[in-house]
Formats: structure tokens, C-alpha cells, sequence
């Protein structure tokens, strides 16, 4: 994993934040934009965590979505890539009149790529291309929903995800991913763990947004499996659901409350060696798993 906050040179490094956040500046006034806190915009500038983003994948030749590119930092790198195609997913009618704008001035080069923006919810977005990558700098606010919109609402579901978010949730992710360890799911956790491996490939510090934002922030790689297709996605988000009802309670009272019988579900921990006292958050996505194929 790559930390910007470790990197030697921290002062060279703050020096061309400052020259980078400047020219940034300079592309606001121009175009008389703000971020808005009403969309969660915090930009980011630190131009090796961009270019580290934009290179972590093999895009040559491959179809890419980026989701909320903002005024296009990350828009030209990836394009460099020389990607199939560019899809952007753009909220902020601002935005893409900054994008389209650059473009027709030269300073965003497509190239022979095939270039697209759309002006859209990303969360009424559904791609039509089949093999994909989504690289996404979004909102904090709206991690989760965007994680189960394209892990389970959309039909042509990417193979791949590189995405920004606040560094707390990205913990309360990985911490998932990883069966062995006690007191650590979630229905955030479960219902990533289910569709995807993931790591952590960069943290990044504040510092390196515009504005700043309050907490720090983690880039996670989400790659797409298949190990749990057998079971079908909303008998297993129901169920995760209500196990969950109450977090702290065992999970057999959850269930029960949720309309499953408790002689049954005492038959089935006994059956499957789990602890009839214990709770939903103790349990790893294969425990779930098990579980809910007998429910």
C-alpha cells in the first residue's frame, strides 16, 4: 500500500501542492466555480496519487467508467492510458461545462479514444458496456450506495473497481474481507465481501484535497469473484439485514424477531458447530454464507 504521508520530501511535496492547487484555482475563477458542500465535492490534487490511481491498472485498450471526474485531474491520466474507452459520470452541471470546455480548448486530449460524458446520477447510471473498470472519486456520503449499485443493481457489473472514500469506511471494508478475525462484520462488509476481493492500495492525507476535508481518506481496489453466486442476492441481503437488527444482540434473537423460527435456526447452529449465543458481527462472510443457505 502507498502512503502520500510517509513520502520523503514531505516539504518539496506540500511546496507543489501549493503550485498545484493554484492552477486549480486559476480554473475556477475562470469558469466563476466553487466546490459545493451540497455535492460533497473535495477535489483532489496531489498529482502522484492521481497518476498512481490512473496506472494501477493495465488500461491500454480497455473500457473505463470514471465516476465524478470533477474539473478532470484524473480525466487526462487515465486518458494517457490510452484506454478503449472513457465513459464520465458526472453529477455537476458546472463540472461538465468545465470538462467540455476544456476539451474544446486542448487541454483535455482524448486522442482516438472513445470519449463520453454524461451529465448524470451515477446511481441512475447503468453501463451498457459488459467489461469494465470504474474508477471513482465520489462523495463520502454516498460509498455504500454506490458500492450496491454497481455490485448488485446494475446488470453489467464491472470487473473491477479503484475507489476513493473516507478512510473509516474503507477500514470497516477490509476488515471484512478477512474471516479469521473476531468482532469485525457489518451489512457494509458482508455485502462487498460477497462480490469482491479487496485491498487497500494508497492512503491519502487531507492535504492533498480542495478543499481540505476533515478526515483521511484510503484508495481501495474492489476485484470482482464469484464464490458466493449460488446464493441469490436478495434472499442474502434480507437476511444480512435482519441479523443486523440489533448489532449487539445474539444473532439467533435477530433472526428470530426477523420471522425465522427459533427451534429451527437452534437446529441449524447446532448442525453448522456455531455458537447459538453468538452475534452477527462475529461471524466472517463464509460463516454468513453457510448459514444462509440452510435459511
Amino acid at each position: 500500500m502507498r502512503s502520500i504521508g510517509s513520502t520523503k520530501g514531505l516539504k518539496n511535496l506540500t511546496k507543489f501542492f501549493e503550485i498545484i492547487k493554484n492552477m486549480i484555482e486559476d480554473i475556477f475563477k475562470k469558469f466563476k466555480i466553487k466546490a459545493k458542500k451540497s455535492l460533497g465535492q473535495n477535489f483532489l490534487v496531489d498529482d502522484s496519487i492521481l497518476k498512481y490511481i490512473a496506472d494501477y491498472l493495465d488500461l491500454e485498450n480497455k473500457n473505463i467508467v470514471e465516476v465524478g471526474p470533477g474539473y478532470g485531474a484524473l480525466t487526462q491520466k487515465l486518458l494517457d492510458n490510452s484506454p478503449k474507452s472513457l465513459t464520465l459520470v458526472e453529477l455537476d452541471k458546472d463540472m461538465v461545462s468545465i470538462l467540455e470546455k476544456r476539451i474544446e480548448d486542448g487541454d483535455l486530449n482524448a486522442g482516438n479514444v472513445n470519449f463520453k460524458i454524461n451529465n448524470v446520477d451515477v446511481l441512475k447510471y447503468f453501463p451498457l458496456i459488459k467489461n469494465y473498470s470504474v474508477i471513482a472519486n465520489i462523495p463520502y456520503y454516498i460509498t455504500s450506495p454506490i458500492l450496491r449499485h454497481f455490485l448488485y443493481e446494475v446488470e453489467n457489473k464491472p470487473a473491477n473497481m479503484i475507489i476513493l472514500m473516507q478512510k473509516d469506511v474503507g477500514d470497516k471494508i477490509l476488515l471484512g474481507q478477512d474471516n479469521n478475525k473476531r468482532y469485525t462484520s457489518s451489512v457494509l462488509s458482508l455485502f462487498v465481501a460477497k462480490k469482491t476481493k479487496v485491498i487497500e492500495i494508497a492512503s491519502v492525507p487531507k492535504e492533498s484535497f480542495i478543499p481540505s476535508p476533515k478526515i483521511e481518506s484510503s484508495v481501495l481496489f474492489f476485484e470482482k469473484h464469484n464464490l458466493y453466486d449460488d446464493i441469490p442476492d436478495k434472499k442474502f441481503l434480507k437476511i444480512i439485514k435482519i441479523g443486523f437488527l440489533s448489532p449487539r444482540k445474539k444473532l439467533i434473537k435477530n433472526l428470530n424477531k426477523g420471522g425465522f423460527n427459533k427451534s429451527e435456526l437452534l437446529k441449524i447452529f447446532s448442525e453448522l458447530g456455531m455458537d447459538e449465543n453468538i452475534r452477527g458481527e462475529i461471524l466472517g462472510i463464509n460463516d454468513w454464507c453457510n448459514l444462509i443457505k440452510k435459511l
